[in-house]
């Protein structure tokens, strides 16, 4: 890059990191589209047990994302102030903290089963059987994932996504041709079923870690692998530890909110997993956009510009904006299309058809959600923002189960809470940044160093 990223004008800087990161998050949506296909050929149970394993996914994905969220804020705060010293430091303490939440996944292990009751599957059924085979494999594999966020954190921190979106255009290879061969155990490969559409991630995973180290290395940022740093534990904690506790707390919604989606027929909740990877495709280009505000408000703020910040902040959310609203015209006219893809069961397509149509409805409010609790993150200052978006997603199961039996709208009335929520989010969140209370963040907490 000829010029460092706080030295262009705002929405040039953010769009310098969005788009690659926007073309790296349809290229993640591809990791679930790609296990959706080859599991959807094992039958519409199978489907129904992976849309059901979403949620728990989701858990741990978030559990894992905790430090990359706060290695992140603080990597573009060191390259902000042009101290790039520090960079492998922080990437090391990232590390251990996200093999240690990996190891406390791990021991969730023997709960699978309990979380697919809580869904409302019957233990002894096929999704039930089929879900814990996955979700027991994805918690087994979390570690990689774990040490993938982070190490990808340090190319968003720096600016440098094009070389994070290569990266994951490798690991989405490997994943696709891993997924036949484990999944229907191909030549010498094991027939692992939908369990091995987690493994395939999961070894995906540690090949993109194994080559985002190398390639840090040629960018003269060296991992320095030493003991734990309590301060800078912390401090990397402290900033992604609301995000974690807001996203989790919106998959425990949908764990909720399972008996009444599955009340309605297990088809509504294949749907509704089919449904989220396609919406996820727009939710992942926001989620880009997010990324680019928290790395330019960030350096911004390691620069001792909070004005430029701002303006950071507002650049992303305008352009993530405008994005989405040819993306929803085009999801709401293709729905149908679209989950032909993955299944040929009618009443499957029929329900995931409802479910996306409502859902895009709000996809400029999902912009705004997103791109603002990353500048938010970018700013170290994530409590306030992360405490509105669980209230709201937390208000999704009253409100969804009013409206789903008082109001008899069926399910529906589910997808319908859904959206209304993330609309009121995305407005609230646009509006708490406007306040600037996020400001007094600003200086650098510099962590304390063992001894």
């Amino acid at each position: 890059m000829s010029a460092r990223l706080v030295d262009l004008s705002p929405g040039r800087a953010v769009w310098q990191v969005a788009w690659p990161m926007a073309a790296l998050g349809v290229l993640r949506a591809g990791f679930h589209l790609t296990d959706s296909f080859f599991v959807g050929r094992l039958g519409p149970e199978a489907l129904a047990a992976l849309g059901g394993s979403a949620f728990g996914w989701w858990v741990i994905e978030l559990a894992c994302d905790l430090p990359a969220v706060g290695a992140h804020a603080r990597l573009a705060r060191h390259e902000g102030a042009g101290d790039r010293a520090r960079i492998g430091e922080t990437l090391a303490q990232g590390l251990w903290v996200g093999l240690g939440l990996a190891a406390l996944l791990a021991l969730a292990y023997p709960l699978r089963g309990l979380y697919f009751e809580l869904l409302g599957f019957a233990r002894g059924s096929s999704e039930h059987a089929l879900g814990s085979e996955y979700l027991g494999a994805a918690l087994l594999g979390a570690s990689t994932l774990a040490a993938s966020a982070v190490i990808g954190a340090a190319f968003r921190g720096l600016g440098q996504t094009r070389t994070a979106l290569a990266i994951t255009a490798f690991a989405l290879v490997v994943n696709a041709a891993l997924d036949p061969l484990l999944i229907w155990g191909i030549g010498p490969f094991p027939r692992l079923g939908v369990g091995g559409a987690a493994w395939a991630t999961a070894i995906a995973n540690a090949f993109a870690a194994g080559l985002a180290l190398w390639l840090l290395s040629g960018r003269g940022v060296r991992l320095r692998v030493h003991r734990p740093v309590r301060g800078e534990l912390t401090a990397i904690a402290t900033i992604g530890l609301p995000v974690t506790a807001s996203g989790i707390g919106f998959a425990i919604c949908y764990v909720v909110l399972g008996r009444a989606i599955t009340s309605f027929g297990s088809e509504q909740m294949g749907a509704l997993g089919v449904g989220h990877r396609l919406e996820g495709l727009a939710y992942l280009v926001c989620l880009a956009f997010g990324v680019g505000a928290a790395t330019m408000v960030g350096q911004h703020l390691g620069a001792g510009d909070p004005l430029r910040a701002r303006e950071s902040a507002r650049a992303a959310a305008r352009s993530a904006s405008l994005i989405m609203v040819p993306v929803t015209v085009a999801l709401f006219v293709l729905a149908r299309p679209l989950f032909g893809l993955f299944t040929d069961d009618p009443a499957t397509v029929d329900a995931g058809v409802l479910y996306l149509r409502i859902q895009v409805a709000v996809l400029v409010f999902m912009a705004l959600e997103e791109v603002y609790l990353g500048a938010f993150a970018g700013a170290g200052d994530t409590l306030a923002a992360s405490a509105i978006t669980f209230f709201f997603t937390a208000a999704r199961i009253p409100v969804a189960w009013w409206l789903a039996y008082d109001a008899g709208l069926g399910v529906a009335g589910v997808w319908l809470a859904i959206a209304a929520s993330t609309a009121i989010k995305g407005a609230l969140l646009w509006a708490w940044w406007r306040r600037g209370r996020w400001q007094p963040a600003v200086p650098e907490r510099v962590a304390t160093r063992a001894a």
